[in-house]
């Protein structure tokens, strides 16, 4: 609905929408100070505010900012969970390549036609079909995606 204050997503839950540039008078001073200082987030803009709560926030980013070791294990936790998000749409893609790869096994494709048709190399098409067939006919989807990443994991 265009110019709806109301956003039904059929979740049953509630969704607000904040905008750091925006201009209506609907959210609390308090949060408008917030998003003036997420948006620009400055010595001079957490002075300006009159929130103790923006202060507080500024003088812990400060901190951080400041302390090389905080920032350090900051870094790492960030380059963390940046590697799992990684892995993690690593499986989803051999996953999903692996149950194309078993549909079309089944159909009686060889690996150079499913290779072609996947466009992916014929040894890892070779590779995914070895470690189905161990599990065929019931092929076991996350199993069989499991074993391939370790194969090439160690490799």
């Amino acid at each position: 609905m265009p110019g709806s204050s109301e956003c039904a997503l059929g979740d049953g839950t509630k969704k607000i929408f904040l905008n750091t540039k925006g201009k209506d008078d609907v959210v609390s001073k308090e949060l408008a100070e917030f998003l003036h200082y997420i948006d620009d987030s400055t010595d001079v803009t957490a002075n300006a505010a009159k929130s103790e709560r923006v202060k507080r926030v500024h003088e812990r980013v400060r901190e951080v900012e400041l302390n090389e070791e905080i920032g350090v294990k900051y870094m790492q936790a960030w380059e963390e969970k940046y590697c799992e998000r990684q892995e993690g749409r690593e499986k989803g893609r051999i996953e999903t390549l692996t149950n194309l790869v078993c549909k079309k096994w089944n159909k009686g494709f060889t690996f150079p036609e499913i290779a072609d048709l996947l466009e992916e190399k014929e040894s890892v098409i070779q590779e995914i079909c070895d470690i189905a067939a161990r599990y065929a006919p019931e092929y076991d989807i996350e199993r069989i995606t499991d074993e391939y990443l370790e194969i090439v994991i160690k490799t």
